[in-house]
């Protein structure tokens, strides 16, 4: 990511409706599958919201979430949020013994042009958990939405979920949840980054969120949204949002996929 971007992001985080959603996605699988898990590690944390969420939702009374991100500008933006169970690391050499976490997040780091083998984190994701440990995933759907925003932040692939999925397989991970997401407004996002890749705009796609009367629509349509995948995964959407355990999982803890829609 651009050095920039995470003094944008930090400064929008907390009200942007993006972030706000997946905040509420990782929130929700968090309570469904690893609440209760002490030792979390959050790979690729960012400016420290989903560390500082991680911390506020856990069951267990003794969970301590850990980030690491590969930016010393990203932990910088952690410390200010009071975040300082964190260091500079990258996800391809993490700086933790095997089975050192119950749990793990990882949101759109795979994705990061700096990981030229993609299965690279997921091995390293796979060591540091437990046998069982569980992984909550998000990445970017889609090479053909590629746009301005990712080369801002740095992205070279965006992934389909058949993709995603079987990158996990290969790395001893059982997938028991796989979904699109961010569906419900796909259409018109769609349009807009088409268009920008006509037409790329000046500056950060974020500097103008997380205020006005969009920012709170796109909230609540993100809202009804979670609401609909608690019944069924989404087909298509500008996300993926995939849960994992680490090695075989018992198959009364395997959910049903939909057909996917790979485009």
């Amino acid at each position: 990511m651009n050095v920039e971007e995470y003094a944008t992001m930090f400064s929008v985080e907390d009200n942007h409706w993006w972030y706000h959603g997946l905040r509420g996605m990782v929130r929700e699988a968090w309570r469904r599958h690893a609440g209760d898990s002490a030792r979390v590690l959050d790979a690729g944390c960012g400016t420290g919201a989903i560390l500082a969420m991680l911390r506020a939702h856990a069951r267990a009374q003794s969970a301590r979430p850990v980030g690491v991100d590969l930016m010393p500008e990203a932990i910088r933006f952690c410390r200010i949020r009071q975040q300082n169970v964190t260091a500079a690391a990258s996800v391809v050499a993490l700086p933790f013994a095997d089975g050192a976490f119950d749990a793990a997040v990882s949101l759109d780091v795979l994705c990061h042009r700096s990981i030229r083998d993609k299965r690279a984190p997921l091995l390293e994701l796979a060591r540091v958990l437990r046998p069982g440990g569980v992984l909550i995933l998000n990445l970017p759907a889609y090479q053909w939405l590629y746009s301005s925003h990712d080369v801002a932040v740095h992205t070279n692939t965006r992934f389909t979920k058949g993709q995603a999925t079987g990158l996990l397989r290969e790395c001893r991970f059982s997938v028991i949840e796989a979904t699109y997401w961010n569906s419900l407004l796909f259409p018109p996002i769609v349009l807009t980054r088409l268009w920008r890749k006509v037409f790329p705009p000046n500056g950060s796609d974020l500097a103008s969120g997380g205020k006005g009367v969009s920012n709170a629509v796109f909230k609540a349509v993100l809202g009804i949204e979670r609401g609909l995948l608690r019944l069924a995964p989404m087909p298509v959407g500008l996300s993926l949002f995939i849960v994992a355990r680490n090695g075989k999982v018992d198959p009364v803890d395997q959910v049903d996929q939909v057909d996917q829609v790979d485009m």
